[in-house]
């Protein structure tokens, strides 16, 4: 019998410190796993294989990873059957497995389909915080000409593109996780930086048999720029949805803390 647990969040809100972590903790997170970049010195903890597969979904789909708007995939039988031999793959060889990438938000429900019993861990960071980090390091991939502009610019063309794909990233995990309450559990940004007992907190959620592992070990405050809370938005009508959103994954957040309290008090 195989356990997985999958790590969703939007971009640059601090996954791939907490796909570390579990790294650490005993996650099997793939044999080839994506290499650091300046943009991500620490590593990304993405395995390529998912990962080409979520793009070679969107491809299908005629998109990019720079989903701004609810969408429900379409999916052919042969990324169905790549799907279906990978997790084979992984739960022939591996007792506790998963993977972290944060397109996977856009395909919770197709790998849930897959693995019922999986377990998905939700990652949530102010919409400031994420859109200002990913609109900074597109503008130094821009400027910095390595690769094709095309995907960077439409961060300066569209300057309301980061906080609508927040939104409809968010929104997706919002909705898994009120559909299957029982297999989700949800953290900011915020709480693990401030040293919430993550791993802990897995184990007296689902006792997955994770090694206990200081998020200090892995998190550096100093790799996230902050931001005040305030987002420049063209579009005013979206405001209201983002607000909703956030107040949203936050009452997850707590709920999570609400819980890990009650089974601590229960024993």
């Amino acid at each position: 019998m195989s356990d997985q647990l999958i790590v969703a969040g939007f971009h640059r809100s601090g996954t791939s410190a907490t796909a570390q972590l579990l790294h650490r903790a005993g996650l099997f997170l793939g044999d080839e796993l994506l290499e650091a970049l300046p943009s991500n010195p620490y590593g990304h903890f993405e395995d390529n294989e998912v990962v080409t597969l979520h793009h070679q979904i969107l491809a299908d789909n005629d998109m990019t990873w720079l989903v701004d708007e609810p969408f429900v995939p379409v999916v052919d039988e042969r990324r169905w059957q790549q799907m279906r031999q990978l997790v084979e793959c992984r739960n022939t060889e591996h007792r506790l497995w998963g993977f972290k990438d944060p397109r996977a938000c856009l395909f919770l429900a197709l790998w849930k389909y897959l693995l019922p019993n999986a377990k998905v861990l939700l990652v949530y960071r102010h919409f400031s915080g994420s859109t200002y980090s990913l609109a900074r390091r597109h503008s130094a991939l821009l400027f910095s000409g390595t690769i094709s502009g095309f995907l960077h610019r439409r961060f300066w063309e569209e300057p309301d593109l980061a906080l609508r794909m927040w939104l409809t990233y968010n929104k997706a995990l919002l909705a898994f996780a009120r559909a299957n309450p029982d297999d989700t559990l949800a953290v900011s940004m915020n709480m693990i930086r401030d040293g919430f007992p993550l791993v802990w907190a897995i184990e007296r959620r689902w006792n997955l048999g994770l090694e206990d592992v200081s998020v200090g070990e892995v998190f550096n405050p100093a790799a996230s720029v902050e931001r005040p809370r305030r987002q420049p938005v063209g579009d005013r009508r979206l405001i209201e949805e983002v607000e909703r959103a956030w107040q949203d994954l936050e009452e997850l957040g707590a709920r999570t803390e609400r819980m890990l309290k009650e089974m601590t008090i229960a024993g």
